[in-house]
């Protein structure tokens, strides 16, 4: 074979080769997901707003839909923390286990199991989350303003809306959120407050355990507006809430309320403001 036939077959066998690299690449040039989310079964927000419970937990995150109910009696915390986000948009729940720490990629292979859709608006199109650009938010404050950052450095609470829970023996009796604006409370309202087979939200006024309602929202009442601090002062609830039809302070238990206000903080922002 001469010189020139040895260097003809070089150049055919490369410029084969260049070509079948281009041919790859422009196959793989679109999204895998792009393509498997066309197969999933569209879901409507107002369909999955339907299943917003624990008998049926549905969660959108990141534009898919996930299935979870069969997950959530396994889930490492309180069966409450998952329930927040069930037949909702939850993809901020989900990047923000805690605040600025997504979910592990461990996690994030358990999560597709449950995967059963893709989340469209009344039209059929993709609804994607709603998330704040970190590298705009890394462009517009510095480490010098940035003033979320100086609170966590410091050990403060960070403003935002916090959720937390009292559990004794298994049993929810208080669940309560709140604001922090400035590390002073805002927003507070009680989403659970109950003991053994007494629900006190659901009481209406002249039944026998109403007046202590009243003194577990003269509580929160108290609270707003004042510092983290001020819940101190609820390990003597007498100084805090009124005597009502007979009830005084010893009825409440003003440490559930710190337990439940204290857990919140210890998980960190649910919400940012």
């Amino acid at each position: 074979m001469t010189i020139q036939k040895i260097a003809y077959s070089v150049f055919v066998a490369f410029m084969a080769s260049l070509f079948t690299l281009v041919s790859v690449n422009a196959l793989s040039s679109s999204d895998p997901d792009d393509a498997a989310d066309d197969d999933l079964d569209p879901i409507t927000l107002e369909e999955l707003a339907e299943h917003d419970g624990a008998e049926s937990c549905w969660k959108a995150i990141h534009g898919r839909v996930y299935d979870v109910t069969d997950y959530v009696p396994d889930h490492p915390t309180e069966e409450d923390v998952v329930l927040e986000w069930c037949g909702r948009e939850a993809t901020e729940g989900w990047d923000n286990k805690r605040p600025g720490v997504p979910h592990s990629p461990r996690a994030e292979g358990l999560l597709e199991a449950y995967l059963i859709g893709r989340l469209v608006d009344e039209e059929g199109e993709p609804v994607e989350a709603a998330t704040e650009d970190t590298d705009t938010v890394a462009e517009r404050l510095s480490p010098a303003e940035d003033e979320r950052l100086h609170r966590a450095m410091l050990g403060l609470p960070l403003d935002g809306r916090y959720r937390g829970v009292f559990i004794d023996r298994g049993v929810i009796q208080v669940n309560i959120t709140f604001d922090l604006e400035d590390g002073h409370f805002t927003g507070l309202a009680y989403r659970h407050l109950a003991y053994r087979d007494d629900d006190y939200l659901a009481m209406e006024e002249g039944d026998d355990l109403y007046p202590v309602l009243v003194q577990y929202r003269q509580i929160l009442e108290r609270l707003e507006g004042q510092p983290v601090t001020a819940i101190f002062a609820l390990y003597e609830p007498e100084r805090v809430v009124d005597d009502v039809d007979g009830y005084t302070g010893a009825t409440l238990r003003g440490a559930k309320v710190i337990s439940a206000i204290r857990d919140a903080l210890n998980r960190g922002v649910y919400a940012w403001p």
